[in-house]
């Protein structure tokens, strides 16, 4: 967990201490390596029904933390699509995924995301 504290700049020693130093059931990961298991989901472009495809952006992302990402815990995360709105040319769609932790059940992180989809332009008769 240092090297990705390392390298995504994060300086904050509850991140970046040798593991050596502090007990592994007290090692933490930074608030954004969520986003290693929760962005990114080609999943969506399974569900037919859905209707995604390729031609898309990340239009944002947010994280609510519930407690601590813990070193060697176990997440099962639990995506579902909580919002689709059509914009003409382009549609945007919510993503939320609820991460808990397998041992407890407790919540861990819950993520948000957006992604702009954009249509192919209607063709002309």
């Amino acid at each position: 967990m240092r090297e990705y504290a390392v390298a995504t700049g994060v300086e904050d020693p509850a991140y970046t201490a040798d593991s050596a130093e502090i007990p592994s059931n007290e090692l933490i990961a930074p608030p954004t390596f969520a986003a290693c298991f929760t962005v990114g989901r080609t999943d969506l472009f399974d569900d037919p029904e859905l209707g995604a495809h390729t031609n898309l952006v990340h239009g944002n992302q947010s994280y609510e933390l519930h407690q601590p990402i813990r070193v060697g815990s176990t997440l099962v995360c639990s995506p579902q699509v909580t919002d689709i709105v059509d914009r003409g040319r382009m549609e945007l769609l919510t993503l939320q995924i609820d991460c808990a932790d397998e041992a407890t059940g407790e919540p861990v992180v819950t993520s948000r995301g957006t992604m702009i989809f954009f249509n192919a332009p209607e063709e002309a008769d």
